[in-house]
């Protein structure tokens, strides 16, 4: 294909409350959450194996109970987990306004982001890169010429829009269902978004994995790469929570019990697109 790169085992291969803006002087997000005996984690609720359903279920509530067990053992003291549902748009207002210490999903680690948003990505956990689900029997013109899906306000609509004219990226949709529904559907040639997401949203839709392929845009021969990391709240103020949370993930990335549990199961896909990114 052109413009476009399949990466083995993708497609069908797939098994598949404190103030942020604290001053001298005032109490610190580890003191706050010694005196509460609660760590507030924003989790998504629509993001298959970072955190989905009522539940929240995936690496990313994992991580947060780890993470109370961690203060729970320096403090010497129970620390409970409160779980706040976090969304693509109220993400980054849930770190800033102190209604949760940290965030945890899909975020994609910009240093413009940081900027704009006032907030501090954590070390990375994940890497990813955008890709576009589409049928098995998906052409090449199909997939140039016709109609993608994408969630607005995201780094794949950023992405696609160096490759598709504006006219043919549909960006009226909010979650990935929809979007993998949409493909199913024959309403859209494809649906955009992180490769990893879109796998874990097609294994939970219960969706065939012969039905499907996804297929990796290039940009100077790259594919579009994007690493995740915790939204953390921003300022030097704040450098000992970003110590404390970086410290838990360079001890719990891959090859631990809470990151493989998750996605060991996936590791000749995440190493395909490792290596492409590299």
């Amino acid at each position: 294909m052109n413009k476009l790169l399949k990466l083995a085992m993708i497609g069908c291969g797939l098994v598949f409350s404190l103030s942020i803006t604290t001053e001298a002087g005032a109490e610190t997000i580890k003191e706050g959450i010694k005196e509460t005996g609660v760590l507030k984690v924003g989790v998504r609720n629509d993001s298959h194996l970072f955190g989905f359903g009522e539940n929240h279920e995936g690496y990313c509530a994992d991580f947060a109970q780890k993470l109370a067990e961690t203060l729970g053992q320096e403090m010497g003291k129970t620390i409970e987990v409160e779980i706040v549902t976090s969304t693509t748009q109220n993400r980054w207002d849930l770190v800033k306004d102190g209604t949760v210490h940290l965030e945890c999903g899909p975020n994609t680690i910009s240093p413009t982001t940081e900027t704009e948003k006032n907030i501090k990505f954590s070390q990375p956990f994940f890497v990813t890169a955008t890709q576009i689900l589409v049928d098995s029997d998906a052409t090449e013109e199909s997939i140039m010429n016709g109609k993608i899906g994408i969630i607005a306000g995201t780094s794949n609509e950023k992405d696609l829009s160096v490759i598709y004219p504006e006219a043919q990226l549909d960006n009226s949709f909010t979650n990935r269902v929809d979007g993998v529904k949409a493909v199913q559907e024959g309403n859209v040639n494809g649906f955009a978004s992180d490769g990893i997401l879109l796998g874990g949203t097609a294994l939970a839709l219960g969706v065939e994995p012969d039905a499907i392929q996804l297929v990796t845009p290039l940009i100077n021969e790259r594919p579009f790469c994007a690493a995740y990391g915790m939204i953390l709240p921003g300022g030097e103020e704040n450098a000992e929570w970003h110590d404390t949370v970086n410290n838990l993930l360079a001890n719990s990335g891959p090859q631990t019990e809470i990151w493989g549990s998750w996605f060991n199961p996936l590791l000749p896909y995440i190493d395909a697109v490792v290596k492409a990114c590299q």
